[in-house]
């Protein structure tokens, strides 16, 4: 038996006709899903085999060749059967052929592949071998430009069964097929089919994919031919007119609510009966014909229902997100106008909040919440209706920017620097602690970070820092540092050196005077008062006024000349400069029935202390010996005569200079408190470095910052062309406004302004023979 099954391996002659005859009756066997034994199966696989091999010249084109033939007369006798007795040109999906076709598919799709089990050895080593490879199908050759895959003998016989059936059988009944495919897909998006119907519609679409499924190029053609584009147009047709219907019926609400529930229905239908690939063709289908066609209605509406959502209608919020749920997919084109109502809205609201009625001494703290207020407002609404998508994120941001830095009539430059500062300074302060105030703090970075100006900021924020740090207004050192921190991360440390140069100018101080309380001592000195000094480095502290005139009570000279001794002892190098106009003493009545506790500044101090051996001094006289401007010795003396500490004999006018008044101690002073703090009015501009007269000193402070800005971009500049030696204009502009922007927004002639600056510097030259290139001269 062993060298049987060996002999027939060999080659040898074989008799086609005869051999056919019987491998004919098995085919047909096959295809027709009728019961082969096993044994007739082994036989024709081994005729299968002798045909391939056969002796002197192998038989396989031949056997290739009846195969087609074969299939061709079978898919000929199916088309008969399918086509019956049903008009061609019928839509009508239930006449049958649909049916008649399906169950042809299934008879034939499934026999073709048992067939191409019988014809294996053909395949494997006949076929394969001259089969096209699927990269010369992909980039193409000389085989496959005049062999095309369909007409070649490089397919497979399963293979050729499916190109047989969709030639002889799908190709004559393609109009019929897709009329009655695209007929019953509008049925079952109307109302769903029974199982039956949509078992014989899934069969049938699957019917189209699988043909060409073994194709590498193109392997859909047919299914889109057939079934996705006629569904497609007809169903672009249908969307038409029902958007066109639901726009008449209602309003932009009810169209949206329909079309978002008829989008949905169309998914599930392409999901339930169309090839994958389908849907996002289906889904722009839809959105083209019931959305983009009516953009300039849904744009109509979008002002009215951001004022309604704004204002908490929840209807109109759900109609903002349909909005955005159909204008999301149609690309940034469709969306701009939302997300610019969206932006403009809340400007429009910003505005409102900030011109609402508040006290004026509230106008800092009504700023700032107006604005956390807006920013809060806006962010939750957006997140719950937009998804805290981008765009609507960037939109609120620049509305923020816009509400913040807008310059209001009458203004030469935004306020919100200084009243951010300002609300900050209020939090820190002792006598405004708050339970919240690390909170408030926190969220009052959410406003900082909108502000153009933060240079402007930054000088406002430091003087009320030097303030609380120099006369101990602050009322905690964590939260001052946590502020400071919290800048630091917003702005970078440049912003903040100075203000942590500060602090540590205090601790070093509180040590320094330790050191000082301690060399006292080691000497056997004594000051007779008490005396706390606190040295800044004037680089870091924004000290304006520092020297103006003032003759200090005797009694701290001698603290005065022992301190500069010590000083002058431990730091070499180092110059001192009193600041009398900063510096505070507490005085003790004793001529009054109670101890009064005063706090005042120098000069009150000193004025005071000239009634420690008389109840009536000479106002001229007085003011002569302080050494004091007529202009602040007024501001100092009236808070002594408000509080009734001194009162005036005589004619006494502070602002002259030929004062002839007198001012006596009132040695019947009373109060119901114990400690008692003197103020003292702000002095203008020019002198000490107080807040007068309203355009003086904005003026004078926005040249001082201008000139500050100039010199901040020059450093930029020359930093930038340092390193890159050769720069373009553009580029260096770019450049430019990048660095600055974390300090302030500069204006292209500022920055023009100071090149040119640095050129007749001779830091810069322009590039010989170009325009718009610059050097950098080391």
């Amino acid at each position: 038996m062993r060298e049987t099954q060996e002999m027939s391996l060999k080659p040898r002659n074989v008799d086609f006709q005869e051999t056919w005859a019987s491998l004919k009756e098995t085919v047909a066997g096959v295809v027709a899903l009728r019961a082969v034994e096993r044994g007739v199966w082994n036989t024709r696989f081994s005729d299968v085999y002798a045909l391939c091999v056969a002796h002197p010249e192998p038989l396989a084109d031949r056997l290739y060749d009846e195969t087609r033939n074969f299939l061709e007369e079978h898919v000929g006798g199916l088309l008969q059967k399918v086509q019956g007795n049903a008009p061609l040109e019928s839509s009508d999906y239930n006449d049958g052929l649909l049916n008649r076709y399906v169950t042809a598919w299934h008879e034939y799709s499934q026999g073709v592949a048992y067939l191409n089990s019988l014809y294996s050895y053909l395949n494997l080593q006949h076929i394969k071998r001259q089969k096209v490879s699927d990269a010369e199908i992909i980039y193409g050759s000389s085989a496959t430009v005049s062999c095309p895959e369909h007409e070649s003998r490089h397919l497979e016989v399963g293979e050729l069964g499916l190109v047989t059936w969709e030639r002889v059988l799908v190709r004559p009944l393609a109009t019929a097929l897709s009329s009655r495919l695209v007929a019953a897909l509008n049925a079952a998006r109307d109302a769903s089919p029974d199982p039956s119907t949509a078992d014989t519609l899934r069969s049938a679409i699957h019917s189209t994919v699988h043909v060409q499924a073994f194709r590498v190029r193109a392997p859909l053609s047919l299914y889109v031919e057939l079934v996705l584009e006629p569904f497609l147009a007809a169903a672009g047709a249908h969307h038409s007119r029902r958007a066109a219907s639901l726009l008449a019926e209602g309003d932009v609400s009810h169209f949206m609510k329909h079309v978002l529930d008829g989008l949905e229905r169309e998914i599930t239908l392409a999901r339930r009966f169309l090839h994958t690939s389908s849907i996002e063709a289906v889904r722009a289908c839809y959105e083209q014909a019931c959305v983009e066609a009516h953009l300039p209605a849904l744009h109509a509406d979008i002002d009215r229902l951001l004022k309604e959502a704004s204002a908490g209608s929840t209807g109109r919020q759900d109609d903002l997100r349909r909005m955005y749920a159909l204008l999301k997919p149609l690309g940034p084109n469709a969306l701009r106008p939302l997300v610019d109502a969206a932006h403009q809205q809340a400007v429009r609201d910003g505005i409102a909040l900030l011109e609402a009625d508040h006290p004026k001494d509230e106008a800092h703290s009504h700023f700032v919440q107006a604005m956390l207020s807006l920013h809060n407002k806006y962010s939750v609404l957006f997140a719950d209706v937009f998804g805290g998508a981008q765009p609507f994120v960037g939109a609120l941001d620049k509305a923020c920017s816009a509400v913040v830095n807008r310059r209001w009539a009458g203004e030469s430059c935004a306020r919100a620097p200084e009243l951010v500062a300002r609300y900050c300074d209020a939090l820190l302060r002792r006598r405004g602690a708050d339970t919240e105030a690390d909170d408030k703090l926190a969220a009052a970075i959410v406003v900082f970070k909108y502000v153009d100006d933060k240079d402007v900021f930054q000088k406002h924020y430091a003087r009320a820092l030097a303030r609380r740090l120099i006369h101990q207004l602050s009322a905690s050192m964590e939260q001052e540092e946590a502020m400071i921190n919290r800048l630091k991360a917003a702005c970078g440390y440049e912003f903040t050196n100075k203000l942590h140069r500060m602090f540590t100018d205090v601790a070093v101080s509180a040590d320094l005077n330790a050191k000082f309380q301690q060399h006292l001592r080691d000497n056997n000195l004594t000051t007779n008062t008490g005396f706390f000094i606190q040295v800044l480095q004037a680089g870091a502290w924004p000290l304006g006024g520092a020297m103006a005139p003032l003759a200090p009570p005797a009694q701290l000279e001698r603290p005065a000349r022992l301190f500069e001794a010590f000083y002058r002892a431990s730091f070499s190098g180092r110059r001192l400069a009193w600041l009398h106009h900063l510096c505070t003493g507490e005085l003790r009545t004793r001529y009054t029935q109670r101890m009064y506790h005063l706090s005042a500044t120098t000069p009150q101090c000193a004025l005071l202390l000239m009634f420690e051996n008389t109840d009536v001094v000479s106002a001229r006289e007085a003011r002569e010996t302080l050494q004091v401007s007529e202009e602040a010795w007024a501001r100092h003396v009236k808070p002594l005569l408000d509080a009734g500490l001194l009162t005036a004999k005589g004619d006494l006018h502070l602002e002259s200079p030929d004062d002839e008044g007198e001012l006596a101690l009132n040695l019947s002073f009373t109060c119901k408190r114990t400690r008692i703090r003197l103020t003292c009015a702000a002095a203008p501009p020019n002198q000490g470095g107080g807040s007068g007269s309203g355009s003086g000193t904005s003026s004078s402070e926005a040249a001082h910052c201008d000139d500050d800005r100039k010199m901040y971009l020059q450093a930029a500049l020359v930093r930038i062309m340092k390193q890159r030696k050769v720069l373009r204009h553009t580029e260096l502009i770019q450049e430019v406004v990048s660095q600055a922007r974390g300090s302030f927004a500069p204006s292209v002639a500022m920055i023009k302004k100071c090149i040119e600056a640095l050129i007749d510097k001779q830091y810069l030259e322009r590039a010989p023979g170009t325009l718009d290139t610059y050097s950098y001269l080391a």
